[in-house]
């Protein structure tokens, strides 16, 4: 069974948390399932540096967030000893619309998720 698993930025805010969510996904993995982990990027410290930035901007943010979710998760579940690679948005072809700071997900060409 293949399950997507959808984390937000406070998930992913520190050490402590990039592992809890690492663990919850590697018992999915454990009982034979493939796992497929989305998260976001930490937002709070943009909050902090301007309560109303532009939603282009936060969106910049995002993405570059995105990356390093990410590639920490994979990292945290290879050292708990599961085998994980780190995929970015337009690695697996995620088509959206173009709203800043609103995007709806339209479809996701999973190729190349299914091939990792």
């Amino acid at each position: 069974m293949l399950i997507v698993k959808k984390f937000g930025g406070t998930s992913v805010g520190n050490k402590e948390r990039i592992l809890n969510v690492a663990k919850r996904c590697i018992e999915d993995y454990q009982k034979g399932n493939d796992v497929v982990v989305v998260l976001s990027a930490m937002i709070d410290m943009a909050k902090d540096i301007n309560p109303t930035p532009s939603k282009r901007e936060m969106d910049m943010l995002m993405t570059t967030g995105e990356q390093v979710s990410v590639s920490l998760m994979a990292m945290a579940m290879g050292s708990l000893g599961v085998p994980a690679i780190s995929l970015n948005a337009f690695q697996v072809a995620m088509h959206t619309t173009h709203r800043y700071g609103n995007a709806q997900l339209k479809r996701i060409d999973t190729d190349r998720i299914r091939n990792e």
